[in-house]
């Protein structure tokens, strides 16, 4: 039988899940920052962690500040712009993008002039960083996917839409970018980067089907409208052999509504055909989803939660209790067993998950923004110096 215990801190409440006789990793909630008037927004819910500074120690960013481990100390970073209970960031993407040595910033917002941007680290020097614009967006950014779209062993930029303006991705270069088409078909709310059918190069998935990557892939991709996730789709679409057959299947939720699923690829007279699965149905807004070593036992898990408000109250389950969970993946059953990691707390996920060892006590730790605020969920089964100090207090 699963238990809970609650731990109240300084500065927020910790959740930690507990199972009898369970060797699952525990999580101990951390809150670092939030709205300072309402429970809710507006507040970032983009994030990202990284070696701000160079001094050895990951640190934390989210929308307008940067903050400085091991205490995480709050510094200003760039100006964010608020609509409400949102913010005007749609993610954040840690890359040398100017090869200094030092590591930058890209971002993109929904709302004033929809456009993406990286912003220069200012090396230690104090106040904001310095804005340079990558490229114009034609339609809505939900999000951004930094990653090498081409091969060449550097990152890429590849946008979210959620109104049609075209699938394209932008190859940057020391400072330098330029936009490449794939093609008109698929630009919707979801999108994911793997290498779907084995060829080695990385295809794009969008909720309406696959581009086949070229190539050269600034050339036009191969469309493939092969299934239909039927809704808003979470991002990231992920793609994971599920079943241990030696395809990968699709693994993906409902950004907006009810669900999270596994779509099965199989091959019929040898054509791909696909065969959706529920991994479950009891909870809403599985926006952002993420593929881990959580358990490290040398299998990757699913890690997702519901996001805060992502419609307001518009979205159905808006008001249900937030919950973060853990997936372990059985390749001989095809089935998912869920985890807690929080619930029924004020933690939920925003536009991103960062799942890294920032305390470096070797397990995997959360770090997430939402409309509640920022958030360390730490991992418990090293028990590290910081932590020690926060329960003394």
């Amino acid at each position: 039988m699963k238990q809970i215990l609650f731990l109240w801190l300084a500065g927020g409440v910790g959740i930690i899940s507990l199972a009898n006789h369970d060797p699952s990793p525990l999580f101990l909630a951390q809150r670092i920052d939030g709205p300072s008037e309402n429970w809710y927004g507006p507040f970032s819910e983009g994030s990202a962690v990284f070696d701000v500074n160079n001094d050895g120690v990951l640190d934390i960013t989210a929308g307008a500040s940067w903050y400085e481990g091991p205490a995480f100390m709050k510094h200003p970073l760039r100006e964010v712009k608020n609509h409400g209970e949102f913010t005007s960031n749609s993610g954040e993407h840690p890359v040398d993008v100017n090869g200094d040595g030092w590591t930058d910033l890209i971002s993109s917002g929904w709302f004033e002039d929809r456009s993406i941007y990286w912003y220069e680290n200012n090396r230690g020097a104090g106040g904001l960083w310095k804005r340079h614009k990558v490229a114009d967006s034609s339609t809505l950014i939900e999000t951004l996917l930094v990653e090498d779209v081409d091969g060449d062993g550097d990152a890429d930029i590849l946008p979210n839409h959620v109104k049609v303006g075209g699938v394209y991705w932008i190859e940057m270069d020391k400072g330098t970018f330029s936009k490449h088409t794939v093609g008109p078909d698929g630009d919707q709310h979801g999108i994911g980067l793997v290498d779907l059918d084995g060829d080695g190069r990385k295809d794009i998935l969008t909720p309406a089907g696959w581009y086949r990557a070229p190539e050269d892939r600034r050339q036009p991709w191969e469309w493939h409208p092969e299934y239909n996730l039927e809704g808003l789709a979470g991002i990231r679409i992920l793609a994971y052999d599920v079943n241990g057959d030696g395809r990968n299947d699709l693994i993906y939720g409902m950004g907006h509504d009810y669900g999270l699923y596994w779509m099965e690829q199989k091959r019929e007279n040898g054509r791909r055909l696909w065969r959706r699965h529920t991994i479950e149905d009891t909870w809403s807004q599985a926006h952002t989803l993420v593929l881990a070593d959580v358990k490290q036992d040398g299998r990757l898990d699913l890690v997702t939660g519901k996001r805060i408000r992502g419609h307001g109250e518009k979205d159905p389950g808006s008001l249900d209790p937030m919950g973060i969970y853990w997936y372990e993946i059985y390749p001989k059953t095809a089935t998912f067993t869920r985890h807690v990691i929080s619930y029924n707390s004020m933690v939920g996920t925003g536009m991103q998950m960062n799942i890294i060892d920032i305390d470096k006590d070797r397990d995997v730790d959360l770090v997430v923004s939402g409309k509640s605020g920022l958030f360390l969920l730490e991992n418990m089964r090293h028990f590290s110096k910081r932590t020690a100090e926060i329960i003394q207090r």
